[in-house]
């Protein structure tokens, strides 16, 4: 169980509000997916800022690339929130022990290559729709593991239950900015003009 009070990080399109769920766009690990015909809204946060910079900005650079770059154009289309959860959340734990037990392990579940993201995020339908009582599930990130990454279900979670801490748009916000910077910096990755 999450806490009713926890605070979560965002990155997310600034076209969107900081407590707005996506409501079936592009592709990630664990959605879009469908349930019972309907698309199901969908969330990303991370229990740090530096976790949901690397499982969104910085989610896809080879870290075996000489030169490791984040184009600038591509940040200031995001904006970075700080959300707070006002009542206690069920999560489907995605850790290696529960893996275990469902018979498949966190190399074939979050250690994954995009291409099988539609496999996992058909293991996110049937996470879904085998517990009602489920708002969303966590796992380890697999970028920043010294964090937690989260997905919520629109289905589940309503927006009314998201407080907004704060939200900013990285092309507005040097200060917002500067913290993307450094956190690149741990990796080597630089964000090019």
């Amino acid at each position: 169980m999450f806490p009713a009070g926890t605070e979560l990080h965002r990155i997310h399109s600034r076209k969107r509000r900081a407590h707005e769920f996506n409501p079936g766009f592009g592709s990630s690990r664990f959605a879009p997916f469908t349930s019972f015909g309907k698309q199901v809204p969908t969330m990303y946060a991370g229990t740090s800022f530096g976790c949901a910079a690397y499982e969104s900005v910085f989610h896809d650079i080879d870290p075996s690339e000489a030169f490791k770059t984040v184009p600038m154009r591509n940040v200031e289309e995001l904006s970075g929130s700080l959300i707070r959860i006002d009542r206690d959340l069920q999560l489907a734990r995605l850790f290696e022990p529960d893996l275990n037990k469902w018979g498949i392990t966190r190399q074939l579940l979050i250690d994954t290559p995009p291409s099988s993201y539609p496999s996992t995020s058909a293991w996110a339908q049937a996470i879904h729709d085998a517990n009602p009582t489920l708002d969303g599930m966590i796992w380890t990130s697999r970028r920043f593991d010294e964090e937690k990454c989260l997905i919520l279900f629109g289905t589940r979670v309503d927006e009314s239950s998201i407080d907004v801490v704060n939200s900013d748009g990285f092309a507005s916000s040097p200060a917002l900015l500067d913290r993307l910077v450094e956190l690149g910096r741990l990796s080597g990755i630089v964000l090019t003009l």
